[in-house]
C-alpha cells in the first residue's frame, strides 16, 4: 500500500524493522498514548490526551498522522493499518529507509524522546 518493500518487516541489511519499532514505541498496544514526551501538548481531546501526543502502533502525532495519511486508510490515529501507513510514509519523507531509524534497529538502544 505504501511501496515500503517487505525487508522493513522481516528487517534490512541492519535488522531494522517496524515489528521492532513498535514494540519500542507501544509495545504493541494500538491504544497507546504517550501522555508525558515533549509532545504531550495542546487541548485535551476526547481519549482525555492532549492534541500533540503521541498515539498508537507507532506514536505518531496527529499532525505527523495528518501530513503522512495514506489514502485509502482509516482518518482514525489508533487505526493500526492507518497508523503504520501514517508511519511509513512518514519514515519514507523523513529518513528515505528504515535502516536510518534508531527506533527501528533492535542493534542500537532505544531512542530517548
Amino acid at each position: 500500500m505504501t511501496g515500503a518493500p517487505s525487508s522493513w518487516i522481516t528487517g534490512v541489511s541492519n535488522h531494522a524493522n517496524l515489528l521492532t519499532l513498535m514494540f519500542r514505541e507501544s509495545s504493541f498496544n494500538s491504544n497507546a498514548v504517550n501522555l508525558h514526551d515533549v509532545n504531550a501538548t495542546g487541548a485535551v481531546q476526547s481519549d482525555g490526551a492532549h492534541f500533540n501526543c503521541s498515539r498508537g502502533y507507532a506514536q505518531v502525532t496527529a499532525v505527523t498522522f495528518a501530513e503522512n495519511h495514506e489514502e485509502g486508510t482509516s482518518h482514525l490515529i489508533y487505526d493500526p493499518l492507518a497508523n503504520i501507513a501514517a508511519a511509513i510514509n512518514y519514515i519514507w519523507h523523513r529518513y528515505g529507509d528504515i535502516s536510518r531509524v534508531q527506533q527501528a534497529n533492535p542493534n542500537l538502544p532505544p531512542h530517548p524522546y
